[in-house]
């Protein structure tokens, strides 16, 4: 397990070599600055102070952290998604269902009055966005279960509303989905093949 402070140094040493690049330092000239800088001839033998000088000169010298840019982001993905764990589980619940994060925003505006996930500051407000979410999974998984009773009862959603009584928007009400997955359910099961004993 990595420690912080082995976090920290990896993270100093790929500021380095990143602002080494940026400034386009040949080798020699960046073996030089090492050792003029910090006293060593490469940075794998820096320290935390050493470090720091180093990069403390690189900035003086012009050199300034561009933003990290996420690979392969969605549109609307939040600027802050690096540093907030609840957007990381928006965003794999998101993925799991095939949403685009406009569709969290809608959940955010509708309960905190908030117009983007990304902005909500109290984890109850995006812990709500989770719980909704959560509940849209469901829904869809009940009614994929449904679907596929259906199928296998030889019955299409048609002739279920013909032949029951439902509810405006059954499809998207998880208690009328349970209902009729308890109902039909039965109905799907493969016949057992007669018991060669009875007679």
């Amino acid at each position: 397990m990595s420690t912080t402070a082995e976090i920290r140094r990896r993270k100093q040493l790929a500021a380095i070599h990143a602002a080494r690049r940026d400034l386009g330092l040949d080798e020699d000239g960046y073996r030089l600055m090492l050792r003029e800088v910090a006293g060593v001839d490469s940075a794998k033998d820096l320290d935390a102070d050493g470090s720091r000088k180093v990069l403390d000169h690189l900035r003086r010298v012009g050199w300034e952290k561009r933003p990290r840019k996420r690979v392969a982001q969605y549109p609307g993905t939040p600027h802050n998604i690096d540093r907030e764990q609840m957007l990381q589980k928006i965003e794999a619940q998101l993925t799991d269902m095939g949403l685009p994060w406009s569709y969290a925003d809608a959940i955010a505006k509708q309960q905190a009055g908030v117009e983007r996930v990304a902005w909500l500051r109290k984890a109850g407000d995006l812990t709500g966005v989770v719980g909704a979410l959560h509940v849209e999974q469901e829904k869809r998984g009940l009614l994929a279960t449904l679907d596929d009773i259906l199928e296998r009862a030889g019955m299409t959603r048609e002739q279920l509303t013909e032949q029951y009584t439902l509810r405006r928007n059954w499809t998207r009400h998880r208690a009328s989905l349970r209902s009729l997955i308890e109902l039909l359910a039965p109905l799907a099961e493969t016949p057992d093949t007669p018991d060669s004993n009875e007679g």
